[in-house]
């Protein structure tokens, strides 16, 4: 008979009697050694002939309970114990559980992986796209490099070319404005007209056509003609200065007390013939000649009418009249700020400041407006309460201090206005606080200067040496061209070197250089277009409507030495247009970057 031994590896087993044993060996669902193995102690025992030498009956070997399942206990005591396996079966509901938890783990690991795989492939797309922009910057900037070389190369020979031929143009243009005076036509945008038969030339100087300096040096020579003995005929004739004051001095206290300090500080500069009017009064036709037109907001109940003044007029001797060529409003601080105190409480009742701030744009807008000769431009000046002040002189832009101003220095700044300084023509500036006992031109030259751009930012005293003007300039225009080509403002701006050289006889500017950074034409304002527009450009086969271009401004930054040897750094207003909007963000931010990096500099090279 053939044996098989049973091998279990186990900790415990536990068997109640030999047919127990028995019937584990014969059940072929137990772990076994198979027939081939080796011999096992009782191969040579014949159990079926033992069995038949006990049992005479000649029954033979059962072999039911061999078979039986039964004999293996399903109780604790005879249960097969093998540690760490569960030997009970899970519930379907538990079963099921089981494999939901092994799901969801199955599915979050297989989301885990496409999600890195979809990171990587965004930032294989972002590297691909910064790398093909700055391509697109480089090639972009080098073109512009070659440009403007060339348009140097151009600009260069250009100017070669006028000052070879500048004597001959010079003598052109005297006798086109003679011809033009014989015809009644204007003058150039920033100048007077001419009064009488005096011929008005540009001075040496630099100044305006016709300006008051021209009449103070015509006056000398007159004085010094009477002081020789010469007759009138053989010196040249006084020029007549005409300025026309439109006020009511009984009932506007700024005109009360402001008319006759400028009427004798002009009287005494130069010879001036002065006119005053009440806005209740007929404006003369063509200003009665006048160069200069003089309102004094405070004494109006409404917007100035000033059509009558522009008009041309005969003169008695034949000749043509010219109107006036500058219209000066005289206002008070605050009109742009009514939304602030204390402007506020004073605009609570009546209005008066929103009323001023109309007529000064009603006088801004005759001058934009304007397509007729002659050219005309406006000043807007701004003063405080006037009565003594012990703050320091100032003087701004637009509409941006406070405090009160003194009578001799609202007079003294509405004469530079009016008569020699350039920068005062088509601006709004605001003064307060007392003059120094000396002011020189450099002080009017200095102040004056902030009405072109007009002026945003300027840092003064910034503890360095002059002689790293070519490096600061070197360095701020790398950093412009750096943030031109960033995208982080909010209106896209392109570089370009400021090609403004220094005056040194009008500004005080000794040495310049600097860049500007000019915005760029965007789908807003003008340019903006509907969701219909846009459906309609795209029936006819049109992706978008060509950008209209016109000026969108931009800051303009100046590094200059001026003729008292300082060295600063200027942030102006340019590319500028009557109607262009102000981008105040995108100005906000340059000015922080370029203080900035400004501070950088300057923390290196101290």
């Amino acid at each position: 008979m053939r044996s098989v031994i049973f091998v279990v590896a186990l900790s415990t087993i536990e068997c109640s009697s030999f047919s127990t044993l028995a019937q584990r060996r014969a059940r072929p669902s137990l772990l076994t050694i198979s027939e081939k193995g080796e011999p096992s102690w009782d191969d040579d025992v014949d159990y079926e002939k033992i069995w038949n030498e006990n049992n005479d009956d000649g029954d033979i070997m059962p072999t039911t309970d061999w078979d039986a399942p039964s004999s293996l206990s399903s109780s604790d005591d005879n249960r097969l114990k093998i540690p760490g396996v569960v030997s009970e079966l899970l519930d379907s509901e538990t079963a099921a559980e089981i494999k939901e938890e092994a799901r969801e783990i199955i599915n979050d690991k297989v989301q885990e992986g496409l999600d890195q795989i979809n990171k990587m492939r965004k930032e294989l797309k972002t590297d691909i796209e910064v790398k093909r922009r700055a391509i697109e910057r480089s090639s972009q900037a080098r073109a512009e490099r070659e440009s403007k070389a060339l348009m140097g190369k151009i600009d260069a020979m250009t100017e070669s070319f006028l000052e070879e031929s500048r004597s001959s143009r010079e003598a052109t243009k005297r006798v086109a404005a003679a011809d033009a005076a014989m015809e009644g036509k204007g003058v150039d945008l920033g100048s007077w007209g001419m009064l009488g038969d005096v011929v008005v030339a540009m001075d040496s100087s630099g100044g305006l056509l016709g300006s008051m300096d021209s009449a103070k040096k015509t006056r000398e020579q007159q004085e010094n003609n009477d002081a020789s003995d010469t007759t009138q005929g053989a010196g040249a004739p006084t020029q007549q200065n005409r300025i026309l004051i439109i006020a009511d001095e009984s009932s506007d206290p700024t005109a009360s007390i402001l008319v006759p300090k400028v009427s004798n500080l002009l009287r005494k500069m130069m010879a001036v013939e002065i006119e005053v009017l009440k806005p209740t009064q007929l404006m003369p036709l063509g200003g009665n000649n006048a160069a200069c037109v003089i309102f004094f907001l405070g004494s109006f109940s409404s917007n100035p009418k000033v059509d009558r003044l522009l008009q041309r007029t005969m003169l008695p001797d034949g000749s043509i009249g010219r109107p006036p060529t500058q219209l000066i409003g005289i206002s008070t601080i605050g009109t742009e700020r009514t939304n602030k105190m204390p402007y506020s409480m004073q605009n609570l009742l009546g209005r008066k400041l929103d009323a001023r701030r109309d007529m000064e744009e009603s006088l801004i807008n005759k001058v934009v407006d304007r397509l007729d000769e002659p050219s005309l431009d406006y000043t807007i000046l701004k003063f405080g309460e006037l009565k003594e002040s012990s703050d320091s002189f100032s003087f701004m832009p637009g509409d941006v201090l406070d405090g009160t101003t003194p009578v001799e220095t609202a007079a003294q700044v509405l004469v530079q206005a009016m008569a020699f300084q350039p920068a005062a023509r088509n601006a709004t500036l605001c003064a307060t606080g007392q003059l120094p006992n000396v002011v020189d031109n450099l002080v009017w030259d200095d102040a004056f200067l902030k009405l072109k751009g007009p002026e945003l930012a300027r840092y003064d005293n910034l503890g360095i040496p002059n002689e790293l003007f070519g490096q600061l300039t070197e360095y701020l225009k790398e950093w412009g061209e750096v943030l031109a080509e960033s995208g982080k403002l909010t209106t896209p701006a392109t570089f370009e070197p400021s090609l403004l050289g220094p005056n040194a006889a009008l500004e005080g500017v000794a040495k310049r250089d600097g860049l500007k950074l000019v915005f760029q034409t965007t789908r807003t304002g003008v340019n903006y277009l509907t969701k219909n527009e846009e459906r309609r450009l795209e029936k006819r086969g049109v992706k978008a409507a060509p950008l209209r271009a016109k000026p969108e401004g931009g800051i303009e930054v100046l590094v200059e030495i001026t003729t008292q040897e300082q060295l600063r750094v200027r942030a102006t207003r340019t590319n500028m247009a009557p109607k262009t909007v102000i981008k105040e963000l995108s100005e906000k931010s340059i000015l922080s970057r370029l203080k900035e990096s400004l501070d950088v500099f300057i923390e290196k090279n101290v």
